[in-house]
């Protein structure tokens, strides 16, 4: 079996997600590509859909227009990519799509749906069922077709959103695709929307190397390596795309409980883009790891931690909490989306009441204070997600069901 891998870029946790799914894919014997509009590093996994400077050139000229068609928050792509001729397309067997903004639109899906092979569309974040959002929050208008969207300056009953909305709704009456999430709630939440509804939806997982990240045993030494000071319980908190500063990532939660805290039991790590006012509690130590893009690296300063916090407001999957609990990790958060999933509360971490920071500090204070026994329990629960485990079922859905449903 060829597989074909469609994603934008190779940033993001789309394109780790797609890399994930590659390197399980081939590790079983598939024959698996990833075609990018943007590769920023040659030494990551995937090639581009360009041959020559003139082609990315005019790519790029394209997404500066859909910029500029966007209203607020709400982008709409009306240039694209045609990939429907490219050899590794034509010879896959499967198509997966991924984050394909800014990369393909409703015209060039089509152009791919005429090829007749299977596509799995594969949902990271609500975008695929909503008019154009990549996290809803606490709106629900995908339910009932959009329009009158908050996150928009012309918003009204026929705003961007719902020209959006009911473009995707035309694209999925047309094409003959399966559509999967990474958690039975993004998987839900995209069952209430019309765009895929009568579509076959699953929930299909994603997944990790437990051979990366897994327990290490030379704490002191990674201490030392990343300038963490010992004699503190470590707090960990992952930033990327400046999450201290984005909302839906829920860091004014994790300030406040940091205050309830005793502070010279406790130290705060951050790796990711912090944002350069994070106003935590006068005196309380943090150390800032910038951003990282070595997985084991990553691992290493998983294993630093005592616990690892995430209080999300949002999420489809979430990635780092799968990746400190691989790690031995227990991790606290909201009991939303794919955490909820991943986190049996107490066992293997601790799930907070929602937008309670108190109960966010209850939460460190006891994943800190039992890490060893909950950190066990947490890397049992990780290994659901590893290679061996999740690559096979992508292969026998495949192989099984795709022909049936698409």
């Amino acid at each position: 079996m060829k597989v074909i891998h469609i994603t934008t870029i190779d940033i993001g946790g789309a394109y780790k997600a797609a890399m994930r799914l590659h390197e399980g894919l081939t590790r079983i014997g598939v024959q698996s590509d990833i075609l990018l509009r943007t590769k920023t590093d040659e030494n990551h996994v995937g090639v581009e859909v360009f041959s020559n400077k003139f082609s990315a050139a005019i790519s790029k000229a394209k997404n500066v227009w859909n910029l500029l068609r966007a209203d607020g928050a709400i982008a709409r792509d009306v240039l694209g990519t045609d990939i429907s001729k490219n050899e590794k397309v034509r010879e896959a067997d499967v198509i997966i799509l991924h984050w394909i903004n800014s990369f393909l639109t409703a015209k060039e899906i089509r152009k791919l749906a005429a090829l007749r092979k299977p596509i799995l569309w594969f949902m990271h974040d609500m975008w695929l069922f909503t008019g154009g959002c990549h996290v809803g929050g606490e709106c629900v208008r995908y339910e009932s077709g959009c329009g009158n969207c908050p996150l928009v300056s012309r918003s009204g009953d026929k705003d961007i959103s719902r020209i959006n909305f009911q473009e995707k709704e035309r694209l999925m009456r047309e094409i003959r695709a399966v559509v999967a999430g990474p958690s039975q709630w993004i998987v839900d939440c995209a069952g209430r929307s019309g765009i895929v509804a009568g579509r076959k939806l699953v929930c299909l997982p994603n997944m990790l190397d437990t051979e990366v990240f897994y327990p290490m045993e030379d704490k002191p030494r990674l201490l030392s390596k990343y300038g963490i000071g010992e004699g503190r319980k470590a707090i960990l908190f992952g930033a990327a795309d400046t999450g201290t500063e984005n909302r839906a990532k829920g860091f004014s939660y994790l300030q406040h409980a940091l205050a309830e805290l005793p502070r010279e039991q406790y130290q705060l790590v951050v790796f990711g883009n912090a944002g350069s006012d994070m106003k935590l509690p006068q005196g309380f130590d943090v150390t800032l790891l910038g951003f990282i893009t070595d997985e084991r690296k990553l691992a290493e300063i998983y294993n630093c931690a005592d616990v690892f916090v995430t209080p999300s407001l949002q999420e489809s999957f979430g990635y780092t909490a799968c990746e400190a609990m691989a790690c031995g990790t227990p991790v606290v958060a909201f009991p939303v989306g794919g955490l909820k999933e991943q986190i049996t509360h107490l066992e293997n971490g601790y799930l907070a009441e929602f937008q309670n920071a108190q109960d966010i500090a209850k939460g460190i204070i006891y994943c800190a204070e039992n890490r060893e026994q909950l950190g066990v329990q947490a890397r049992k629960s990780a290994m659901r997600y590893s290679y061996e485990n999740v690559a096979v079922k992508y292969l026998e859905f495949m192989k099984t069901e795709m022909g049936e449903n698409v």
